[in-house]
């Protein structure tokens, strides 16, 4: 293949990228649905799993086939010996419930792109784009002014979310031992606001809104190492041990809040700026994971992770941790090729299903709060040449249903293309 045709192919997949993007974005403000959790905090965090781990319940951070891009672990992008280009977007269909109320709500985003390609024999550089966190919660309540015979409509509501470009650096020490450094820009905004409003009729109804607009950018950095130990001779059977560490991060934070009275829709008088681009800091608590796996090479992987993120290093703006706790995450994850050498379509495609459970970092009232799920996928190839398209699916349930608490129980569609291209860095004799 010529130099002009991959980057044409390349500029088609990234044009084909961009339309999906384009036709996403709008949704990104509405992050997965309304999601009452994510009122503290910058909101809830995305997973750094790519579909084809999502389907393994979100385990692998040990291996790697090399084919698709594991984002899990930084150190295994060293797995990716020829260019490879992945595409996946998020889609999620919930039901929330609290005492004598439920919701049904659909939400769709962009879930990550990024690229990776071999800068020499044992050192693979990556680029990454993907949300970091999204902020999506209304709520609503109506109550009686004491004294009176008014009604008051209290109104919550939050939109907005962080982005993540990253950088990542993998290289492979010796035989067995990858190590990894992914460098990530976190940016965005979140935009919460309260308003109460007073029904008191004859064109005398008012509503109180409070704004605050927080503005948050700053890096972050994530570390990570693999090392596939041989058990049987001829690459038959391997151990696979992994781990990561995202270092704890101060997000660089400005803050705007507004208050404004309205009659009717109408303002009284002039929007009153109570703080204006107030610089303070968001601490992001550290975060570890640690994995094994059992690899029959191009056959059968059999995966099993243990996460933990320290939240009571979380600050707020306002110096307050909000109430997180510490929280951990258990992974189980499976993966099966039928036969690779095998001319029949569906012996070439990549079967997964994992399961995972673990405490969330909300603890309203004390109470503690888990998110269990299970999940399928399948990568249906394209050609020869490792491409292919992946299809997961994940239903799970998290929190329960109580005075203090609700449950959400869900269900999401992963979709993730895979591109590969051996080609670029050999060098062309004839054209």
């Amino acid at each position: 293949m010529s130099l002009y045709s991959r980057i044409k192919n390349l500029t088609t997949a990234l044009l084909l990228a961009g339309i999906v993007a384009g036709f996403i974005s709008p949704l990104h403000g509405q992050g997965l649905g309304n999601s009452p959790y994510t009122v503290l905090g910058i909101g809830e965090t995305y997973s750094e799993a790519f579909a084809s781990n999502i389907a393994m319940g979100e385990a692998g951070v040990s291996t790697s086939n090399g084919m698709h891009i594991n984002n899990l672990n930084p150190a295994l992008w060293a797995r990716n010996r020829i260019t490879a280009f992945e595409f996946g977007t998020l889609g999620q269909y919930k039901q929330i419930a609290a005492p004598n109320v439920s919701q049904r709500v659909f939400g769709a985003n962009l879930g990550y792109m990024a690229l990776a390609f071999p800068a020499a024999p044992r050192w693979t550089v990556g680029f990454g784009l993907k949300p970091y966190s999204f902020v999506d919660f209304e709520s609503r309540t109506t109550s009686k002014v004491p004294g009176t015979i008014y009604d008051a409509y209290y109104y919550y509501t939050g939109k907005g979310g962080l982005s993540k470009a990253s950088i990542t650096n993998a290289v492979r020490i010796g035989r067995y031992l990858s190590v990894g450094l992914e460098a990530a820009y976190l940016f965005g905004n979140v935009r919460r606001s309260s308003d109460s409003q007073l029904f008191i009729g004859d064109g005398r109804d008012y509503t109180v809104s409070r704004t605050e607009r927080t503005n948050y950018s700053d890096f972050a950095l994530r570390t990570g190492a693999a090392v596939r130990i041989p058990i049987k001779k001829n690459n038959k059977l391997n151990l696979n041990v992994g781990g990561t560490y995202n270092l704890g991060t101060d997000l660089n934070a400005r803050q705007i809040t507004s208050f404004e009275l309205s009659n009717s829709s109408f303002p009284v008088g002039l929007p009153d700026t109570l703080s204006n681009n107030e610089n303070g800091n968001v601490t992001l608590p550290s975060q570890y994971r640690l994995g094994v796996s059992l690899e029959w090479p191009y056959k059968l992987t059999l995966a099993v992770d243990y996460e933990r993120q320290s939240w009571t290093q979380f600050r707020s703006f306002a110096n307050t941790n909000e109430g997180f706790v510490d929280a951990g995450k258990v992974h189980v994850g499976a993966e099966y090729i039928p036969r690779l050498t095998s001319t029949r379509y569906f012996d070439l495609a990549v079967y997964r299903a994992g399961f995972s459970h673990g405490q969330l970092p909300y603890s309203p009232g004390g109470q503690k709060l888990n998110d269990t799920n299970a999940s399928l996928g399948i990568s249906l190839p394209i050609g020869r040449g490792g491409n292919s398209f992946t299809f997961t699916l994940v239903g799970g349930q998290r929190g329960v249903v109580s005075t203090q608490s609700l449950r959400e129980r869900y269900g999401k569609v992963v979709l993730g293309l895979t591109l590969n291209d051996n080609s670029w860095f050999i060098k062309q004799r004839i054209d």
